[in-house]
């Protein structure tokens, strides 16, 4: 009796069923290495994706920093031009100062040349008198002059800008060099 595996018919069917052409390894093996590189570019997607993501908060946050910083800059340098009109002023008061005692000197001058001719004894008492005046604000000036100039030459100007907390900032205007009590109250008139 013949078995069915003795059979022709039968010997080619189970060859064929145990038996996996190379044409499907490949594909197997071509369909692993499309898995893997699949799978390799979506990690690096992944990962670029979490550094670009990363990158913009950072960007943003440096965005807000620099529009602050701006903000503290404008307000800073109008801090700084109010003070540079402060300086100003204080030195055209000073020219006035110099102007006013160098009209003194010119008074002085003058008196000098009026004494020149014989006056009476009435005018020679009021030209004293003047001359007592005029002598003790031209001395009270030309005292002054050097140390106002001294104290101009000194001014300086301070500051310190903290972004992290504004609230400390702050310009201050000062001298090394201060007129005296006696010259400020002269010259002010106080």
């Amino acid at each position: 009796m013949v078995s069915d595996t003795q059979t022709t018919g039968a010997r080619s069917a189970t060859r064929r069923a145990t038996h996996v052409g190379p044409t499907r390894r490949r594909t197997v093996h071509i369909q692993g290495r499309l898995r893997f590189a699949t799978g390799i570019v979506l990690v690096m997607a992944l990962s670029t994706a979490a550094f670009g993501a990363e990158g913009y908060m950072r960007a943003s946050r440096s965005q807000r920093r620099v529009a602050a910083l701006q903000a503290d800059l404008a307000s800073l340098q109008q801090r700084v031009g109010a003070d540079e009109q402060a300086a100003a002023g204080e030195q055209r008061h000073t020219r006035t100062v110099v102007a006013r005692a160098s009209a003194v000197q010119k008074s002085i001058q003058h008196v000098n040349w009026q004494l020149q001719s014989v006056p009476t004894e009435a005018q020679l008492a009021g030209l004293r008198n003047q001359l007592a005046g005029l002598g003790n604000d031209v001395a009270a000036y030309a005292a002054c002059i050097p140390q106002l100039q001294a104290e101009i030459n000194s001014l300086r100007l301070s500051w310190r800008i903290d972004a992290v907390k504004p609230s400390t900032d702050y310009f201050r205007l000062f001298t090394a060099a201060p007129a005296s009590a006696s010259c400020s109250a002269g010259v002010t008139g106080r």
